[in-house]
């Protein structure tokens, strides 16, 4: 597989995937492992170390940009960071087409979960950290917990649960988008160094996904705050919805 396909691959996902709340490690993992048989240890690994700089620069974007909402971000991390551990420790000890299994469940329910708040959305909507219950925040933490445990589990940067955590929270489509990019620039931080015991990074690969990915996810975002909020909330949703859809059964059929 030529070196430059794997540019462009990363340009598209920091380019919509960051915009949609992702990190790119699904499609790092599928790539790496299915289009250029890399092993699946080092796949993970190289997956995390080109999504933590590509989250970075998404976050610092979306923060700018007004859509991160940082009191929630605290008690999802709370949940993604012992998940990322535990994930890491049992990365190992089970075949990779089980864990692509249990992803692909998990994956599933949570976008059926969302494409139901497109039909019926929440009753309120969180904007500061006073609109949030103690359930709001438990659910959060467990939220946390599923996207950490699919970041040390096989190197997927688990912006799936976190983003649809937060819009079954009842987070503004654009708040989650950016929301979940922050807290995921922090949970592949903790599952890059949790992965690096078991499995080493191809550094040559992460500096051809990373040369168009830190193009994308700076244009993502910036492309987003040029149209109107009100317009890229309606559609931002359903979008979102779907991509996780999708995402959940490619991962089932594999």
């Amino acid at each position: 597989m030529p070196f430059y396909i794997l540019t462009i691959i990363g340009l598209l996902a920091g380019l919509f995937i960051i915009s949609l709340g992702g990190g790119g490690g699904a499609v790092y993992v599928g790539v790496l492992t299915g289009l250029c048989d890399i092993p699946p240890d080092i796949a993970a690994s190289t997956s995390l170390a080109t999504v933590i700089p590509t989250a970075m620069m998404g976050a610092f974007s979306h923060y700018r940009a007004g859509n991160v909402h940082r009191h929630l971000a605290l008690y999802l991390l709370a949940g993604c960071i012992p998940g990322a551990i535990v994930g890491s420790f049992f990365s190992t000890l089970l075949p990779l087409w089980i864990y692509n299994k249990m992803t692909g469940i998990i994956l599933l329910v949570l976008a059926l979960q969302m494409a139901w708040t497109c039909i019926r959305p929440p009753k309120h909507e969180v904007h500061n950290e006073s609109d949030l219950t103690k359930k709001d925040k438990l659910k959060a933490g467990g939220f946390g917990i599923i996207g950490g445990l699919l970041c040390g589990l096989v190197g997927l940067s688990g912006g799936g649960p976190i983003t649809a955590g937060l819009f079954i929270l009842g987070c503004t489509p654009l708040a989650a988008v950016g929301t979940s990019v922050f807290v995921i620039c922090v949970m592949s931080i903790v599952g890059f160094l949790m992965h690096l015991s078991v499995g080493r990074v191809d550094w040559e690969l992460v500096k051809y996904l990373l040369s168009g990915t830190l193009i994308g996810a700076f244009l993502g975002p910036w492309l987003m705050s040029k149209l109107d909020r009100n317009k890229v909330n309606r559609v931002l949703r359903p979008i979102v919805a779907v991509v996780n859809l999708t995402m959940s059964i490619m991962v089932l059929m594999k």
